[in-house]
């Protein structure tokens, strides 16, 4: 599964020293461990890819905060963000049949 965000104009996430995308997740004891995933797309079309570092996330019932700097979007322009999507699974090689239900929620950009 993935959702897309279209910012139209693009939009910068650099202002005011802003460093971090922070997010909450959370999910459900009888899901399924995957990887999530976050992608950013640049208005020159570069994009990158994060994956939280712990598939089990999908499972915790409490809410989890994910912290990523922004470099970690390697070659993605920060300051020109066209698109943010949120994934489950191996984009790469997506498999049908997946199940279980994440909340996502407090889509955030913070600075140090």
């Amino acid at each position: 599964s993935e959702a897309d965000l279209l910012f139209t104009p693009a939009t910068s996430w650099t202002a005011d020293g802003t460093d971090t995308l922070i997010l909450y997740v959370r999910g459900r004891a009888d899901n399924s461990p995957a990887p999530l995933y976050v992608i950013l797309e640049d208005s020159t079309g570069h994009t990158a890819t994060v994956v939280h570092p712990g598939p089990a996330v999908l499972t915790t019932i409490p809410w989890t905060q994910w912290k990523i700097p922004l470099e970690n979007f390697a070659g993605v322009n920060a300051a020109r963000v066209r698109k943010l999507s949120l994934g489950v699974g191996d984009r790469a090689d997506p498999k049908a049949g997946g199940r279980g239900l994440i909340y996502l929620d407090d889509l955030g950009l913070a600075k140090p």
